[in-house]
This record gives C-alpha cells, structure tokens and sequence, in this order.
C-alpha cells in the first residue's frame, strides 16, 4: 500500500474544524475533565497518523467520532481507571475538592441537562450528543456506531424516556 503524506495546513485544517466536537464527546464520555483531555490527545495523535488513508470530510468526522468513543472506552475500562476514584465518589466519601473553583464545577455539573445526560448509559449519551448536538441523521450516527438505523431510532427513544425520568427527579428534590 502506498504511503500518503498529509500536509500540515489540513492537519490543522481538520483539528480546527474537530476539535471541539472531538472534546465534547470525550467530555461526556469521560468521568474527569483531564480523562478527557487524555481522550483528546490521543485521538488528535491518531489523526496525525491515519489521516492519508480518510477520504472525505464526513470520513474524517465519523472516524474520529468512532475513535474517540473507542477511546474513552478504553480508558474507561482501563486498570488504572479502576483503581482510582471519581470525584463523585470523592464528594461522596466526605473529600473536598481542591480548590472552590473546582467545588463550584462540579455544582454547575450537576445541574441541568448535561448531567442527565451524563447518568444515561454510553451507548445512550452517544446517540444523544451525535443526534441533538452535532445534528447527524439517524443514518449517519447509524453508520458511524456501526449499528442499524432501526436501533438507533431504538436508543435514541429510550434515552429520551430516560432523560425525561432524570431530569423530572431531579426537579422534585
């Protein structure tokens, strides 16, 4: 096979145009905000290796969608993951934040449609944030999870049941 070279103004091209979708999805995937900025890294490393071989600009963007769900699934199921606690638990367990400003991200974060988001199920946030935040059709995200329409019509349904659930709960506190 032949070696393609990429130059660097479409590199840079290509994280500009991205990267923000990239982060959010790590961001939603992820249990911390450096998880995420680890999942970031590494998928724009990947990039830079693999971005000869994607053909179009919809390649490039569900490439990268595939790669940084593949990501944060590894990281997530990672020994080091396990072995060490989320903040969540922290709070729960009585430890203080470090700092106030990391005490009043984690309110802000738990309030409001994100952290509803956030409590779905992977599988669930994904077809959410493909659906409503980077405005994919059911085909797209249908091709990009590798899954048939009909299941993402499926997932997005019950994440919506879902998120209707939470979110009522949380205002009857």
């Amino acid at each position: 096979m032949e070696q393609r070279n990429v130059d660097n103004a479409r590199l840079d091209e290509l994280i500009t145009k991205y990267s923000d979708m990239v982060y959010r999805l790590a961001v939603l995937r992820c249990h911390t905000k450096e998880d995420a900025e680890d999942v970031y890294q590494e998928v724009f490393i990947k990039l830079v290796r693999y971005a000869a071989q994607l053909e179009s600009d919809e390649h490039v963007k569900a490439w990268l969608i595939r790669v940084t769900i593949n990501q944060c699934n590894s990281l997530n199921t990672s020994s080091w993951n396990k072995k060490n606690s989320s903040f969540d638990e922290m709070l729960e367990s009585g430890i203080e934040p470090a700092t106030e400003d990391e005490a009043l991200n984690a309110v802000a974060e738990d309030n409001g449609v994100l952290a509803a988001v956030q409590k779905l199920k992977p599988e669930y946030r994904d077809v959410i944030y493909l659906f409503y935040y980077e405005d994919m059709s059911i085909r797209s995200i249908s091709e990009t999870l590798h899954t048939s329409e009909a299941n993402v019509k499926v997932r997005l349904n019950r994440a919506r049941k879902k998120l209707k659930e939470i979110y009522a709960s949380s205002l009857d506190l």
